[in-house]
């Protein structure tokens, strides 16, 4: 009797009729026996990975299954008879590729522990108030920088200010001037807290610290004059209001701020100084020095 063999066998191939099994070889069909196996042409009957366990085709029919893991791609391409296997994640490169040269943990003292969820967790610094954070790819560089560093105390909300700046408070004067000005019947300078007279002679102490405000004389550079009629070029320091420092003869001048003047204790008790004003000089008055050993 004649046996139909399955048209257009591929290689490998089994058909079996009345108990007997053939196996087609590319060419032709043989009798496969009992004791014979069949193989199974351009495949591993076996497929073994280091450190695991070996997996074994069954059958003929078997098929392998590749699975990806974690932060893994699998592809095929039947037409080249290819997998490509790619990791998604890990490797410190970049592709959105996790770094491994990082810390999983962060900790600040006080606070909760920072920790990376996964693999591509991102950490992120955030700027508060007054806080600037700049980033420099290139250098690997985060600068953190203050922005409330102004010579006010308004954004402080648990004092009360008073108006006071971080002039007036940089060095402890033995009296402060807070000057003011007038234009009529002529410009001068004045001093009503202590003197009611404009441009008054003024009397201080050697071996302590005056301070002039100059907060109220917009327009009007005050300056301090020595013995003989030279502007100081020491023992003045300005302070501006942003907490800039000057000092010598650049901390004269001015006309906000306070400035300060470190009078020495050995000068000559009742030396004579002055004060003027470097834009008109009709608004000048004498500063006396008595000595503070002498009292």
């Amino acid at each position: 009797m004649a046996i139909n063999f399955p048209a257009s066998p591929t290689s490998g191939a089994t058909f079996t009729n009345n108990n007997t099994t053939w196996q087609y070889d590319g060419t032709a069909w043989n009798i496969v026996t009992s004791s014979s196996p069949v193989s199974i042409p351009n495949s591993y009957g076996n497929f073994a990975v280091a450190t695991q366990n070996t997996v074994t085709a069954n059958t003929g029919g078997d098929t392998l299954t590749l699975v990806a893991g974690d932060n893994v791609s699998i592809t095929t391409d039947p037409a080249n008879d290819s997998v490509t296997i790619n990791s998604t994640g890990g490797g410190g490169g970049g592709g959105g590729e996790a770094n491994q040269n990082a810390f999983s943990t962060v900790a600040v003292t006080g606070q909760n522990d920072i920790i990376a969820d996964t693999t591509t967790d991102t950490f992120t610094l955030v700027g508060g108030a007054g806080i600037t954070i700049e980033t420099n790819d290139n250098t690997d560089t985060i600068t953190i920088t203050s922005t409330a560093a102004s010579g006010n105390f308004s954004s402080l909300t648990d004092v009360s200010t008073a108006n006071i700046n971080i002039s007036n408070i940089y060095e402890h004067a033995i009296v402060t001037y807070n000057i003011t000005t007038v234009s009529t019947p002529s410009r001068a300078y004045v001093f009503q807290q202590h003197y009611a007279d404009s441009n008054p002679t003024l009397y201080v102490l050697s071996g302590t610290t005056v301070a002039f405000n100059l907060a109220n004389l917009g327009g009007h550079p005050f300056v301090i004059l020595d013995n003989t009629l030279t502007p100081l070029n020491s023992n003045v320091i300005h302070i501006a209001t942003n907490g800039t420092v000057s000092v010598n003869s650049a901390a004269q001048g001015k006309d906000s701020g306070v400035l300060y003047w470190r009078i020495p204790e050995n000068i000559t008790n009742n030396t004579s100084y002055a004060y003027e004003c470097n834009v008109h000089p009709e608004m000048n008055g004498g500063i006396t020095v008595k000595r503070l050993a002498n009292i």
